[in-house]
């Protein structure tokens, strides 16, 4: 995956130390000098520095390349821009963004934004997950990261596809709440037959994640 981050500081570190250990190609995007031959020195991975809401500065970072986008800064409006000019503008299709005033996270999901939230730590799992797994459509924290719920469509070579629920050895902790299919909502039990194309909606905490996405894709991340 290409990915740009813009702005943060120990939010930017631990992203870009976590996602170069996954082997994806990052940009980082900082408007500090100094910060920037910090993380130029301590990054296998390009730095530019300026301001991440300028157009220019994400077209020198190559954002029309990009897969997923990552705003990162204190402030909510230059995040919110940074986001729209990658969705809207560079047809960046996986946006994301930290949010500093948590009622600023329901606006960034009604403008497309496809995570807004404020743990970094959170954000690094979202992101691991969504870039492994084409699958993964959504992915939101709840209870501060306590639950995470995720949408993984069903595709007709998953191990699960055919199968009940009853069949299928879901972890104790973890739960399929609801499985859309077409314009239908089923609220599953164990005689429920998982069809290709199900949109299947899970609750799990984030230790049982990892398990589930194997259970479901058939492969790990």
């Amino acid at each position: 995956m290409n990915i740009v981050m813009v702005g943060g500081r120990k939010k930017i570190d631990f992203l870009a130390k976590s996602l170069l250990a996954k082997k994806h190609n990052i940009t980082i995007i900082h408007d500090n000098e100094s910060y920037c031959k910090y993380l130029s020195r301590t990054h296998d991975a390009p730095v530019i520095c300026g301001d991440g809401s300028k157009s220019y500065i994400l077209e020198d970072a190559n954002i029309q390349g990009a897969d997923i986008v990552i705003a990162l800064t204190p402030k909510d409006a230059d995040n919110l821009v940074i986001c729209q000019l990658a969705k809207k503008v560079y047809g960046v299709k996986r946006v994301f963004a930290t949010v500093s005033n948590p009622k600023n996270v329901e606006v960034f999901k009604k403008l497309g934004i496809n995570s807004a939230i404020s743990s970094t730590y959170i954000m690094a799992g979202i992101i691991e997950q969504m870039a492994a797994i084409d699958e993964i459509y959504d992915f939101m924290p709840i209870e501060q990261g306590q639950i995470v719920m995720m949408e993984i469509v069903v595709r007709d070579h998953y191990p699960v596809c055919g199968k009940t629920l009853a069949e299928i050895d879901i972890p104790e902790q973890a739960i399929i709440g609801c499985i859309i299919r077409g314009v239908s909502s089923i609220i599953p039990k164990g005689k429920t037959i998982i069809q290709a194309d199900d949109k299947l909606i899970i609750l799990s905490p984030p230790q049982a994640q990892r398990e589930m996405v194997k259970l479901i894709v058939g492969r790990d991340i």
